[in-house]
């Protein structure tokens, strides 16, 4: 390095002072306390009768510089050097006229006390030189003609890529215990990563990690560690205001891009002792979060240094255990826990020793912010807090179940105390707090907090986060009213030790939390990117916890931001290079575009990192404020605008700094998850699903062209959204069946479109009215068949049922004389219910036509009140001009229709039916009932108008099944074993039916649905065929929900569930199914592939997992999935709904009509076939079906054990819905009999019960 001769001294503002002079010369001769900036290009040679030179390389000394050398090295170099904030060295070339001048920068965070470094002109100065510095070796050497220049980079270090590709780069988990001082922590560490090759039968007593009886894998325990390793040993993080820069000597220089300062030692935060564990979904999120738990079992957080206080002074010298117990305490060594295991291995027993560690519980005070003084004003005391061992865990209500089971399954029955927090279910009474024990697994159950001093007592504090969220009335009256400072305690509980923290949760004028109380060691929050929210109640309880450590647990941190492993998920077909693909993904999303995709996952990520996490400096801690997230996470090409020119490097730190995630290369080398085959299969549309498509069209067409195609009564109209986007969802759910539409509806548009086509005045092109007479011609055969007028009018899916009993065909079939008979499901599982009952009787179809005649008239009562109040319902409609619409049915924009079952059982719930007969009465009056509304605003049918059908008959009486009944068999010879179902009116049906009864006996299987009426009909062909199945609906509540996921795991005999995409796409742990069958195509890719993670995971043990989506072919719902796969990542994310995408409107706009070839509408050919006839009456495996659901014996042994431990009788009995909430029963859920029997006018003796048909999986129960 140059070494240069003594200068002049320049005055200066910071050197006037002579005493200060040989000091600053002696400081500023060093060059090593300069910045090795670059070099400047110069025009001109410089002379070399300087001073000060070595070799070719002289020093210019302002002073001594001509002005003509001024004039060559610039206006801003001759400045800095005269404020000395540069040196500067030339060296001059001997063939050209060009010169090159080395620039030394003096850094800020040096000199300051002789050197100015605030002046704005300066820096301004500073900043346009830098625009002409050349940074690269060559200039440093002194070539004078260089293959390339390379300027220095005036703003923040790029990263031009997308957060997809950085998220999806990081590194995997590589913990190092050595870095870790505490050898506590340390030993957590290695424990972690020693139960890996940990195997019992290796005959090693005792576990790594007391407690965990799972063996982690490989990578869940590198995870494990590193979380331990970041919450014990935080490492330094650079301030995110700097870059790092090397000079051109190799040495190393940091760069704040905001404000143009320099510096060789920057600031460092400590890192956030917590972050975010994004593995990808099924990968075992919950037992990594379980291990962390048990490896830092019993430690204790640090109180802050902040805080820290010096040790008591004693009245009078302590004992030598007291005063160690103190010092263990305030140095948080987990003394308590060492204690018990000493206790535990060596047989021995050391209360004594725990009560004085107890009694010597660490705590600190919190001085408040004193009010604003007055003659009035009391100073609050300060807040003092007690340093607490456990671990809190915030879980969604529909997980809550989940984390119960996964603790019973990796952990063994002592290892951890957990009290679980729920809300209070509606229409109950709060309770203290219940011990459940299942399995040997001790659980307390809870709605109130019990107070601090039990509340240590406990390892995990299991929150839903609804019941988290409460706690934000800490502070507050019943009233919601905050109360001032001063006010004076309404209770004489006694305080927490020595300290003044009164240990109580007394309902006195001010609720205050016991969570407030306590200094936590841990928070985790499960699926917590719902946590990126400064303002939700949920957040701010947390911000008001003192917590030492703090976990985020999503496998998508931010939206749509998810592993590349993931996004391949919903491929059809697997690669045989699975990394090559992945990485090929990866590449594709690699650019950095300013789209939502990337601002506002980024700025999620910032809201956890600033508001939940607490990370230095994006959270504004004591004396210091917080930096802007959006600042310096991008990278701005101006001083003072943000222009978002891509990411920078702070926000790379950032991101490897918070998150934890494997690689899946990575876990590739550690487990092999079965095989996924995914396949698209294209069903052919059954003469019943053309004519629905074709309705549709015809609907669509006569809209645009009667419309023609201006104002609102185009349903594609910027104002037309809500109608628009209504009959699309109906379009939607009409792929499957649809009965929404009436006689009267395809009257009447063909009507309006005869007329319209016969106006002279028409303004219409030729093309146009060809298409709407050709979509006229398709469906104008829909008045003539009887069967679909039948089903429109029923609600019902048809089945095709061949060689049903004569003498009660006339009355089961719905368009009588057609073959194959054509019964509503509906009707089918009453008949198929009473034969089943008698099937031990001489004849078991005696009465059958009775059952048929009462299930006709009552399809005749609902439809005549449907249609009656669908006449009031079109007057309403046809005054609203939102929903009016030319050529438009209200049927095709309005809710899904209510299948005859659902709504008799809705009019049952509002107003029940008394029975039409009795034995000794041929008549009674029927009570009037009114219409009620459903969730879907549609009308449940009015049926109080005196219908003009004859009343039903009477129905046998049936008596409770047994054993014999339900094992039964019909004899071969009986004509009721040829009855079978050969097919449905519906395609996908079908096609389910068949996969089901395939599949079901060696596999368990998920199908996701779309659409109410689509489970409806689902559950009631399963049901037709007793199969047991549950569904997980979002009408249910969660415990119910809950509920079923644990029997469908559990119980062997549940074989199908049946999942609502909206509700059941993420979180849930469903390994137990290995086969998928989509519904309807679920056209949003992260929807798609976090319904088929549900089975994909962790713990599958089938030799393949098996996904199918349906689609109907040569539909709408063919082009628009074919659409919907060719549209890019940036088109998902704009178009809000699927179908605001100009692609998916022209779709659906120029839809084409399904061709109906001859005789396809007749006979069976109009049905989807079965591929093999199913069995109606008699068939094998009722007594499966039944079993389950007849446990009311087992019930009552549960609720009598209960009893056992102290709750009441009446409580128990409630099953889980009373006053204290519980784990949820292993129990199916069996629907209420007013939603149950659609058979009007059922009667039960005094010997008999009435049957109750669920919906929800189960068989007619008695």
């Amino acid at each position: 390095m140059e070494s240069s001769a003594t200068t002049s001294l320049i005055s200066t503002p910071m050197s006037s002072i002579e005493s200060d002079a040989p000091e600053l010369e002696a400081k500023l001769q060093d060059l090593k306390k300069y910045i090795a900036l670059g070099c400047l290009r110069l025009d001109h040679a410089l002379s070399s009768d300087h001073n000060n030179t070595r070799s070719d390389w002289k020093e210019l000394v302002h002073h001594d510089l001509p002005e003509k050398v001024k004039v060559i090295i610039g206006n801003e170099a001759a400045r800095l050097l005269e404020a000395r904030w540069i040196r500067m060295f030339a060296n001059s070339c001997d063939i050209t006229v060009t010169s090159l001048a080395r620039i030394y920068l003096l850094p800020e965070d040096w000199g300051r006390k002789f050197i100015d470094r605030n002046s704005k002109n300066l820096k301004t100065a500073l900043r346009s030189l830098l625009r002409h510095v050349d940074i690269s070796l060559e200039a440093w050497s002194g070539q004078h003609f260089p293959r390339t220049i390379q300027h220095f980079d005036p703003w923040a270090t790029a990263e031009n890529v997308s957060l997809f590709y950085l998220f999806n780069k990081l590194p995997s988990p590589a913990p190092a215990s050595e870095k870790i001082k505490s050898r506590y922590s340390r030993r957590a560490v290695e424990d972690l990563l020693d139960s890996v090759a940990y195997d019992p039968a290796d005959g090693v007593e005792d576990p790594p990690v007391p407690g965990l009886k799972s063996k982690l894998y490989p990578y869940q325990a590198r995870s494990a560690s590193l979380m331990v390793q970041r919450e014990a040993a935080p490492q330094l993080q650079l301030d995110p205001r700097f870059d790092v820069r090397q000079s051109p000597n190799g040495e190393t220089f940091y760069f704040g891009a905001r404000d143009g300062s320099f510096v060789k030692e920057p600031k460092f935060y400590e890192a956030n002792r917590g972050g975010i564990l994004a593995e990808t979904m099924g990968l075992g999120k919950t037992i990594i979060c379980l291990s962390v738990i048990l490896a830092t079992k019993g430690h204790l957080p640090q109180i802050p240094a902040t805080y820290q206080t010096p040790p008591p002074i004693r009245s009078r010298v302590g004992s030598l255990k007291t005063m160690a117990a103190s010092i263990l305490g305030r140095h948080a060594i987990p003394a308590k826990h060492e204690v018990e295991q000493y206790e535990a291995y060596g047989d021995l027993d050391l209360r004594d020793l725990k009560d004085v560690l107890e009694q010597n519980t660490p705590c600190y005070e919190i001085p408040l912010d004193l009010p604003r003084m007055n003659r009035n004003t009391v100073i609050p005391p300060p807040r003092q807090l007690v340093m607490c061992a456990g671990t809190i865990v915030v879980v969604p209500r529909n997980l809550l179940h989940q984390w119960q089971s996964e603790i019973r399954k990796h952990l063994t029955k002592d290892a951890l105390k957990v009290l679980v927090v729920d809300t209070v279910p509606k229409r109950a009474k709060k309770s203290s707090a219940l011990t459940v024990e299942d399995d040997g697994y001790v659980m307390d159950f809870t709605n109130d907090l019990p107070p601090p001093t039990k509340l240590m007592r406990y390892d995990v504090i299991l929150f839903t986060r609804n019941r988290f969220e409460q706690e934000v009335r800490h502070g507050t009256d019943e009233k919601g009213r905050r109360l001032g400072f001063g006010a004076p305690r309404s209770c004489n509980c006694p305080y927490i030790g020595a300290s003044n923290i009164p240990d109580c949760t007394c309902k006195g004028q001010v609720y205050e939390s016991p969570l407030r109380k306590l200094h936590w060691l841990r928070v985790i929050i499960d699926e917590g990117h719902h946590f990126s929210s400064s303002v939700s109640n949920a957040v701010l309880v947390s911000k008001q916890l003192e917590v030492e450590r703090r976990w985020i647990v999503s496998g998508t941190p931010a939206k749509d931001l998810v592993g590349a492993e993931v996004d391949l998920t919903s491929i059809e077909e697997e690669s045989n290079d699975a990394k090559l693909t992945r990485e090929l993904a990866i590449e594709q999303r690699k650019a950095f575009t300013l789209d939502d995709e990337n601002t506002k996952a980024a700025k999620a990520l910032g809201t956890l990192a600033s508001n939940f996490l607490m990370v230095r400096p994006w959270a504004a801690c004591s004396g210091e404020s917080r930096l802007d997230w959006d600042e310096y996470i991008y990278r701005h090409e101006h001083i003072h605008n943000k222009t978002y020119s891509g990411f920078s490097a702070c926000f790379r730190r950032t991101l490897e700094g918070l998150v934890v995630k494997t690689r899946p290369e990575d876990v590739a080398r550690d487990i092999q998850l079965p095989p996924k085959r995914h396949r698209v299969v294209y069903l052919k549309p059954c003469w019943f699903d053309k004519m629905v498509q074709n309705l549709f069209v015809q609907v669509l067409r006569a809209n645009a062209i009667t419309s023609e195609r201006s104002d609102v009564d185009y349903l594609f109209h910027r104002n037309s959204a809500k109608a628009r986007h209504s009959l699309i969802r109906n379009l939607r759910q009409s792929n499957f069946t649809w009965t929404g539409f009436s006689v009267d509806d395809v009257a009447t548009t063909l009507e309006t479109s005869a007329r319209y086509l016969a106006k002279e005045d028409k303004n219409c092109s030729a093309e146009d009215a060809q298409s709407l007479l050709e979509s006229c011609q398709a469906i104008s055969t829909l008045l003539e068949s009887e069967s679909w007028k039948a089903l429109s009018k029923a609600h019902e899916v048809g089945i095709a049922v061949e060689n049903w009993p004569v003498d009660s065909e006339e009355s089961f079939a719905l368009s009588y004389a057609e073959k194959p008979t054509v019964i509503g499901i509906t009707q089918l599982l009453q008949g198929q219910s009473h034969v089943d009952h008698q099937i031990l009787s001489d004849d078991p179809s005696e009465g059958l036509d009775v059952v048929g005649k009462v299930a006709k008239a009552k399809l005749a009562e609902i439809h005549e009140a449907e249609t009656k109040t669908k006449t009031k319902e079109d007057v309403k409609i046809t005054g609203n001009e939102e929903l009016h619409k030319a050529g438009v049915p209200s049927s095709a924009v309005g809710a899904s229709p209510l299948t005859s079952r659902r709504a008799s059982a809705m009019v049952t719930k509002s107003l029940p039916i008394k029975p039409v007969t009795t034995h000794t009465k041929a008549n009674t009056k029927r009570e009037p009932v009114t219409p009620i509304k459903t969730e879907h605003s549609s009308t449940v049918p009015d049926t109080s108008a005196t219908p003009s059908h004859p009343k039903s008959s009477t129905i046998p009486r049936k008596r409770k099944l047994t054993l014999s009944d339900e094992i039964a068999r019909l004899p071969s010879t009986s004509p009721l074993a040829n009855t079978h179902i050969i097919g449905t009116s519906s395609a996908k049906l079908s096609y389910l039916l068949t996969k089901v009864v395939h599949h079901a006996p060696t596999s368990k299987i998920l199908i996701f649905y779309d659409g109410d009426n689509t489970a409806f009909y689902l559950a009631q062909a399963l049901e037709l065929l007793y199969i047991n199945h549950r569904i997980y609906a979002r009408t249910l509540d969660n415990a119910t929900r809950a509920a079923y996921v644990a029997a469908f795991s559990a119980d062997p005999s549940i074989r199908v569930l049946l999942i609502d995409v909206a509700c059941g796409a993420l979180g849930l742990n469903l390994n137990a199914a290995n086969i998928v069958l989509i519904v309807n195509p679920i056209n949003r890719p992260g929807i798609e592939a976090q319904a088929i993670k549900r089975a994909h995971r962790i713990g599958q043990t089938a030799k393949e997992v098996l996904v199918e989506t349906l689609v109907l072919e040569g539909t709408m719902e063919e082009a628009i999935f074919k659409a919907a796969k060719r549209m890019t990542r940036q088109q998902h994310v704009q178009a809000k709904e699927l179908e605001d995408d100009a692609g998916i409107v022209d779709i659906i706009q120029n839809a084409r009509v399904l061709p109906v070839g001859e005789g396809e509408g007749e006979g069976v050919q109009k049905f989807a076939r079965l591929e093999v006839p199913q069995r109606v009456f008699g068939r094998e495996g009722r007594e499966r079906y039944h079993h389950y659901l007849g446990r009311r014996e087992e019930k009552g042994k549960a609720a009598k054990k209960a009893k056992m431990r102290g709750k009441g009788e009446d409580e128990e009995a409630r099953g889980g819905s009373g006053d204290t909430p519980r784990r949820p029963v292993v129990e199916p859920f069996t629907a209420p009999p007013e939603e149950a029997a659609a058979v009007e006018g059922l009667q039960a003796g005094p010997t008999s019960q009435p049957i109750t048909l669920s919906i929800f999986g189960g068989p007619p129960s008695h």
